[in-house]
């Protein structure tokens, strides 16, 4: 039976050594190669050609929802895991929306990594149990307390760009280099976008343009309780 190809991606050296530690003994895990920010990962798609990447969410030169996305773009075949040691619905939406296959906590025990491996790599998806539960959470209530009609009607032609690419996981710079815009201007989009919306983060933003289909998502997210 062919090995899973995996990659490791984090900027911490010591934390890659871990995660290399915990594979390595398995007899179904190959790992390919390792990077430390996604700009590394991107360039290393070609020579490496991993089955899953294993990939930090933040990281200095380009994050890993950043690069989820670029990888998602070039090699569609690819199951990104996303890790992070943090609970951030924000980051949970751009995952999602990134193409991501996953998205854990680094506190997750060993067996419960090596499982998400194996369950990612038969082509399934997955998403801590805790994390997916506030944000669905969220996104149900959103919904909840908004009109299908006529659905942000108020926002200019920009404004919906900018919104596309708020549920998207874009940040204010890339925002701005997407638009050719300046950065300020890009935030201004942003703040005038939650104002009248009446909403008050990014997350809840990303939330009501998937739920009126402003935006969809790059694939569809089952949950693994």
């Amino acid at each position: 039976m062919p090995k899973i190809r995996l990659m490791i991606v984090d900027d911490h050296e010591m934390v890659r050594l871990g995660l290399r530690a915990a594979f390595e003994p398995e007899a179904d895990i190959a790992i390919v190669g390792e990077a430390s920010n996604g700009a590394e990962a991107v360039a290393k798609m070609s020579t490496l050609d991993p089955q899953i990447i294993l990939m930090d969410v933040r990281m200095e030169k380009m994050g890993g929802i950043e690069a989820c996305r670029e990888i998602k773009s070039r090699n569609p075949n690819v199951h990104i895991l996303m890790i992070t040691s943090y609970t951030d619905e924000d980051a949970v939406f751009a995952s999602m929306l990134a193409g991501a296959s996953g998205y854990l906590l680094k506190n997750v025990s060993r067996l419960e990594l090596l499982k998400s491996i194996r369950h990612v790599a038969s082509g399934q998806t997955l998403l801590d149990p805790h994390t997916t539960k506030q944000v669905m959470g969220q996104m149900s209530n959103l919904a909840g307390n908004t009109s299908p009609t006529g659905a942000g009607e108020d926002l200019t032609e920009r404004e919906r760009e900018v919104l596309a690419l708020i549920a998207r996981g874009y940040t204010n710079k890339q925002i701005a280099e997407a638009l050719f815009v300046s950065e300020k201007t890009a935030r201004n989009h942003v703040s005038h976008i939650l104002e009248k919306l009446d909403l008050s983060r990014r997350s809840e933003a990303a939330a009501f343009a998937v739920e009126h289909k402003l935006v969809q998502p790059r694939d569809r997210w089952t949950i693994d309780q």
